[in-house]
């Protein structure tokens, strides 16, 4: 009964002799996304605001997510975008992933968190000394850091006077 109603409600959709044509998993991956995220398609549908992609920031940025497991790729994207897939084409991204550097006047940018901004799909990073720096900050504030658009409150995480 629940398959016979799902197909259903599917065929509403999607015409009952295209879903006869695919199988299960390419019918996943057309409504979902591919499960593992491909990095070169995030950087092609990336722009940069007040950097460039030379910059070493940017670079220690995709050094890191080169890294990261397919898991914290995924959290990554939750963090910057409130999705865990990437679509499947550049054609099909209906905004790009931006990024830009953060300035926070004469606070120390190796402690500062990345800030997200998933209503437009960016990130403002610090410059970071390092490719270390950068990883071990990034993935903190992607596996600590769930509230969607905090506020300014990811500045003050750090701060020791609390």
């Amino acid at each position: 009964m629940c398959i016979r109603d799902r197909r259903k409600g599917l065929t509403l959709v999607v015409p009952e002799g295209l879903l006869n044509l695919l199988t299960w998993r390419e019918l996943e991956t057309l409504v979902c996304g591919k499960p593992i995220m491909d990095i070169e398609l995030l950087r092609q549908n990336t722009v940069y605001r007040f950097c460039s992609e030379n910059d070493p920031v940017i670079e220690y940025f995709w050094r890191a997510l080169t890294e990261f497991t397919p898991e914290e790729r995924s959290m990554y994207l939750r963090f910057v975008w409130g999705r865990s897939r990437l679509p499947l084409t550049s054609k099909d991204f209906q905004m790009k992933h931006q990024i830009e550097i953060l300035k926070k006047g004469n606070v120390d940018a190796d402690l500062m968190l990345p800030v997200a901004h998933t209503c437009f799909f960016s990130i403002e990073l610090p410059k970071y000394s390092s490719n270390e720096i950068l990883r071990d900050k990034l993935r903190y504030a992607i596996t600590h850091c769930q509230a969607i658009d905090t506020d300014g409150r990811a500045y003050d995480i750090w701060d020791d006077d609390e």
